[in-house]
């Protein structure tokens, strides 16, 4: 028979906003769908003074709206990312920019409201 090889398929798509507001849903940051074949992330997130408030290598991020050095909640706003994510492919693996544009950055609205 016929060996086929088939290339994998992964979508990383990121939301632009969450709600880290204590009622159960939505509460934290992370790809809108479930990742496949994605091995790694680099992604930081940065408040509107350039200050970066959280960082991480998992693709899951599973940002909770805290200040990774302080623990504290972050304020109500916008929030600026940049990064890459890595995806197996066929034998090795490929960098390719968080939001799928070529510069690798987006915005996150967090919403504290009820």
């Amino acid at each position: 028979s016929n060996i086929v090889c088939i290339d994998n398929c992964p979508f990383y798509i990121l939301p632009n906003a969450f709600t880290p507001n204590g009622i159960g849903k939505n509460e934290l940051f992370h790809p809108l769908y479930r990742h496949r074949f994605v091995t790694k992330i680099e992604m930081k997130i940065f408040n509107r003074w350039g200050e970066l408030v959280f960082e991480t290598t998992d693709p899951d991020i599973n940002w909770d709206g805290k200040d990774q050095k302080t623990g504290k909640d972050v304020s109500e706003g916008v929030y600026l990312y940049s990064g890459y994510y890595y995806e197996q492919r066929l034998g090795h693996e490929v960098r390719k920019p968080l939001s799928g544009q070529k510069k690798g950055g987006g915005f996150i609205h967090l919403i504290r409201g009820k």
